[in-house]
């Protein structure tokens, strides 16, 4: 069993370090218009979510593998990607560009942080 939970958190890190450099080359800066914003969001994988499509959100984001350009709140998942989070992220993988707030998880990523890897605990403010 502990080596299924290994191979897990090993999996959904270089899932999540895939996705973050995904994120460098595909992804553009948040623009900050409210009309791409929604306050909760139900997500599968990525853009696989109620709503469906490519939202930011601003309040709870729930699911397996959590994708947001902005996260403003409370985001709970197994693996969660942002380009920028301000609040709590809860997971076994959080990864954000730039973070203002708190991850709890396995493997915690801020790329902006002057220390960019933390487990367990990872703040930003």
């Amino acid at each position: 069993m502990k080596k299924l939970i290994c191979a897990a958190v090993v999996a959904g890190s270089m899932f999540a370090v895939a996705k973050e450099a995904t994120l460098t080359t595909v992804r553009s800066e948040p623009s900050g218009c409210m009309s791409d914003w929604t306050p909760f969001r139900l997500s599968l994988a990525g853009p696989v979510a109620l709503p469906w499509g490519d939202w930011n959100v601003k309040g709870l984001d729930i699911g397996l593998w959590n994708d947001a350009a902005e996260m403003d709140g409370l985001e709970i998942g197994i693996v969660n990607t942002t380009y920028r989070m301000r609040g709590l992220q809860i997971g076994v993988v959080n990864v954000t560009r730039n973070a203002y707030g708190v991850q709890v998880g396995v493997v915690n990523v801020v790329r902006s942080s002057d220390i960019p890897f933390i487990p367990v605990i990872h703040w930003c403010f």
